[in-house]
This record gives structure tokens, C-alpha cells and sequence, in this order.
């Protein structure tokens, strides 16, 4: 991922409406870039800001609330891939159990 896309990329980063795909990619990027790290932070702090100001809210600590946002996002991210692989598992087991039953079957079609 560029950083043209990555700038394009954090206003949906940051209201929660990017894909899996693209927040994978997209925290690869921010990680290695500092300037695109840079350019979220700004970002985060002034519309989370904006929105902890209409809420009343007494903490003010965006930079946290974004490090918060960017670790929730990487953990979901990895129970994400977890589930996949636990599925994938699931499914050959499942075609496995399936291939021995009718092998046995046949043994005892032909015994």
C-alpha cells in the first residue's frame, strides 16, 4: 500500500467502516510509515476530539485512544485469521471423517 491510499484510508479507519482486508493492510503500512502515522494521529485527534467534546467526556487522551483503537484493531484482526484457520481445520476434518466412513462402507459392501 502507498501512502496516497493509506491518507485516503483513515477517515474509514477511524469510524470503524474499513474492511478486514484493507485494516490489515492499512496497520502494515501505518507501522512502517511515519508520516501516514503522523497523518492518523492528526486526524484522530481532531474528529475523536470533536466527538469527546460533544460527549462531555473528562479524559481527553486521543493519542491513547488511538493506540487503544490501532491494538483492538490488530487483535481483531488476528482472532479473524484464528477463525479462518480453526474453519479451514474444521472443514478437513470434517471431508476426512466423510472419506473413512464411505471407504468403510465399501468394505463392508464387498466383505
Amino acid at each position: 500500500m502507498d501512502c496516497k491510499m493509506a491518507v485516503r484510508l483513515i477517515t474509514p479507519f477511524i469510524q470503524d467502516e474499513l474492511p478486514d482486508e484493507d485494516t490489515e493492510e492499512f496497520l502494515n503500512h501505518i507501522q512502517h510509515c511515519e508520516r501516514c502515522r503522523d497523518e492518523l494521529e492528526m486526524n484522530y485527534i481532531i474528529i475523536e476530539g470533536i466527538r469527546l467534546l460533544d460527549s462531555g467526556s473528562d479524559s481527553f487522551d486521543v493519542k491513547g485512544a488511538m493506540d487503544r483503537a490501532i491494538r483492538s484493531s490488530l487483535r481483531k484482526l488476528r482472532l479473524m485469521r484464528l477463525m479462518k484457520i480453526a474453519r479451514y481445520s474444521v472443514n478437513t476434518l470434517i471431508m476426512l471423517c466423510l472419506i473413512v466412513s464411505f471407504l468403510l462402507e465399501l468394505r463392508i459392501c464387498f466383505s
